[in-house]
């Protein structure tokens, strides 16, 4: 006997029906299976989207969506922090919006003294680390609340994650629509992070420029290179520079590193840091007396100086 079925139930049905689907998010760790499921979606000439961001990649197929995510380097490793970073930016900006400076400056990450970095070739030098550089630095400024930076802080390996927290602010994603399973490339775009994102992360980064730029003013060819956040000098300077760092609210570490090559054609630079150990993809150690490294940098990155003598530095 069939089952009668009156209005009410009728309009229950229809209701589930014009609902929309609801959203299914996949996260695989798996790099092989995410692009066989984008082969797949082009195999059998689907409607999709390809979003990639970073080291994030996407895939939006009707109400399905699959996220590939490197487990492995990025698990453990401070991404989580992301959501507090930027309710914190957003809670700033509802503020200081109106009132926030523009970012008209150049500003370096990287800075190489080449003339300096050749006469001390071989030498015992010693390389100052600043603790948490950026995400103390957007402390500092007023970007996070002290909640946040405590929290950040919490375990050493999510060094990472504060520092895609910072680099976030400037992120670029590109879409690319799928129609029939062939990507559509005139219909490719490029979104980018709010302007208000980008001056943050401008000021954030020139803070911290500034602060060595000054320190190369100063010392002239006692300074011999500058890399995101740590300095590369003398001996007989480290406690200068120790003390000028703490005066502007940064602790610091420091360790022994020699130059072993400069080679100005290649634009290589390479040294010896004699306390790296060097792990293999399993995370195991095994070396433990020091790594060569090196840096290919760019002419925007070296810098000379007309200071000789540095007699005078640091005096107040």
């Amino acid at each position: 006997m069939k089952k009668q079925i009156n209005m009410k139930n009728k309009e229950e049905i229809k209701k589930k029906l014009e609902k929309k689907p609801v959203k299914v998010s996949v996260v695989m760790s798996d790099r092989k299976d995410f692009i066989a499921n984008k082969d797949y979606l082009c195999k059998i000439g689907a409607d999709f989207k390809y979003e990639s961001s970073g080291s994030v990649d996407k895939i939006i197929y009707g109400n399905r969506e699959f996220t590939y995510l490197d487990m492995k380097s990025s698990g453990g490793r401070g991404h989580h922090l992301s959501k507090m970073f930027k309710a914190d930016i957003d809670a700033w900006l509802l503020k200081n919006k109106d009132k926030m400076e523009r970012w008209d400056n150049n500003y370096r990450e990287q800075m190489f003294n080449l003339d300096a970095i050749e006469k001390n070739k071989g030498k015992l030098l010693v390389m100052i680390d600043i603790n948490d550089c950026y995400w103390r630095t957007a402390y500092k400024l007023g970007y996070i609340t002290e909640q946040t930076y405590i929290k950040g802080k919490l375990k050493k390996a999510w060094k990472i994650g504060r520092n895609a927290c910072i680099g976030s602010l400037c992120k670029v994603k590109t879409i690319t629509s799928f129609d029939k399973g062939k990507a559509n490339r005139d219909s490719r775009l490029v979104v980018r992070t709010p302007l208000e994102h980008q001056l943050i992360r401008n000021h954030i980064i020139g803070h911290v420029y500034k602060m060595f730029n000054q320190l190369f003013e100063q010392m002239g060819d006692n300074f011999f290179m500058f890399l995101t956040d740590c300095l590369v000098t003398s001996y007989d300077k480290l406690k200068e520079v120790e003390d000028f760092l703490n005066g502007c609210g940064y602790r610091v570490k420091h360790k022994p590193i020699e130059f072993t090559g400069l080679d100005r054609n290649e634009k290589k630079v390479s040294w010896f840091d004699f306390e790296a150990k060097k792990k293999n993809d399993a995370g195991k150690v095994i070396k433990d007396d020091g790594v060569t490294r090196y840096y290919l940098y760019s002419n925007a990155q070296v810098i000379h100086s007309d200071l000789v003598s540095t007699t005078d530095c640091f005096n107040k």
